[in-house]
């Protein structure tokens, strides 16, 4: 009867014991991420709270990112798979992605698909010099370095940054913010194509040029490919799995 009794508590220890755990590996709301505002942070935990109520689960594939990444919903039923988790977050930053790295490090999955950065440059930065590609690719690959330390068998993939079409967006948000201007200087996707330059040339990671067959003959985000000068539409995903789809499959239920 004792051996029984102290059999079920080691159990019930060890249940509490991994609950707490799988508890710890999310950012609680009094996490602080620098220049966040108050949508985003709504945001950002909203999903947060999505993500506690469905852990990754091993031996999965995860789309790390922002709303681009989020936006792709359900990439199971695109990708025709069964492993895939889409941990995008509509606003995020670097930053966020920072603070959120726990899950995956615990989980260890088999490959990250991240693509995230061009909600540092969507903002007048002209009082934030630190807000530049170099810093921007830093903390792209700091995040990949991050997973990399604590899961070195997960493989990882880096996609460009898109480019955004501020005519587009302009005329659809009925906005005219100044960092939208063409001459405001400087321009988003100039900081996006030197991003993705610096990117290129990390050496360590394997990078997935999406930009290159997303931009019009102006180096804007092609217009037939998004819903409004930022994020994509269904032909604008299509492409994207048009373009990646071997290379996902190589990793499902490995």
């Amino acid at each position: 009867m004792s051996t029984k009794f102290h059999s079920n508590l080691i159990w019930t220890l060890l249940f509490i014991y991994s609950c707490s755990k799988d508890t710890n590996l999310y950012p609680d709301p009094s996490t602080i991420i620098k220049d966040q505002q108050e949508w985003q942070k709504k945001f950002y935990f909203e999903r947060i709270s999505e993500f506690k109520n469905v852990p990754i689960g091993k031996k999965k594939i995860v789309f790390l990112g922002n709303s681009i990444m989020q936006g792709g919903g359900n990439w199971n039923d695109r990708y025709k798979s069964n492993n895939i988790v889409n941990r995008g977050i509509s606003g995020d930053y670097t930053a966020g992605v920072l603070k959120r790295l726990d899950e995956i490090i615990f989980y260890k999955p088999n490959a990250v698909f991240l693509m995230i950065g061009i909600n540092e440059f969507f903002a007048d930065n002209s009082e934030k010099p630190e807000v530049n590609p170099e810093n921007v690719a830093k903390n792209i690959l700091k995040i990949a370095d991050t997973i990399t330390k604590h899961s070195p068998k997960t493989n990882i993939f880096i996609h460009t940054i898109l480019p955004i079409n501020n005519d587009q967006y302009i005329k659809i948000k009925e906005v005219n913010y100044n960092f939208l201007q063409d001459n405001y200087v400087p321009s988003i996707n100039s900081q996006v194509k030197e991003t993705n330059s610096i990117l290129k040339l990390n050496g360590c990671y394997e990078v997935i040029d999406l930009y290159s067959i997303f931009i019009d003959e102006t180096f804007k985000l092609n217009t037939d490919l998004s819903s409004d000068g930022v994020h994509l539409n269904e032909n604008g995903y299509r492409l994207w799995v048009h373009e990646t789809m071997e290379l996902i499959k190589s990793f499902q239920n490995n």
